[in-house]
């Protein structure tokens, strides 16, 4: 059976609708994502040298699993600069940026926390962007037994 019909009425259900509704507005943004490739190695996070500086981070070194691993960090932006946006990078997921937020206020220190999905045992890495555009930048390892992106997410 269509499980976009009402099998009782044999009329669209509102879910198809709004799917349809949806569509011209979602799929470019989905292309952008694509096409601008969010995906970035362990390597390339190594080769661009971030200071460490003024980032913590509190994050399970063994988690029973990697569905739900949490992260706490904060970030303190050196004198005379702010933070403008937050990074969180899994380069061993196959979606490697897990979190990107920009900042509405740049602020001189900022802490979050979240919940990350692990494909395998990584560094989880923390990118801060400050206002003359330069970046800081942390990891810490995590080893993960099971793995929980069967379905690349």
């Amino acid at each position: 059976m269509n499980d976009m019909m009402d099998p009782a009425r044999s009329e669209p259900t509102r879910r198809a609708w709004l799917q349809l509704a949806a569509t011209p507005v979602l799929a470019p943004l989905l292309m952008t994502a694509q096409a601008q490739g969010f995906n970035v190695t362990s390597a390339q996070l190594l080769a661009m040298n971030l200071k460490p500086d003024g980032i913590k981070m509190d994050l399970a070194r063994t988690p029973d699993s990697g569905a739900s691993v949490p992260l706490q960090a904060s970030v303190n932006a050196p004198t005379g600069l702010k933070i403008t946006g937050v990074e969180v990078f899994l380069p061993e997921n196959p979606n490697t940026r897990a979190l990107k937020l920009r900042l509405a206020e740049p602020q001189s220190q900022f802490v979050f926390s979240t919940r990350l999905r692990l494909a395998a045992s990584q560094d989880v890495w923390v990118v801060a962007t400050l206002s003359d555009d330069s970046k800081l930048g942390a990891s810490a390892p995590t080893v993960i037994t099971s793995s929980t992106c069967f379905d690349a997410s």
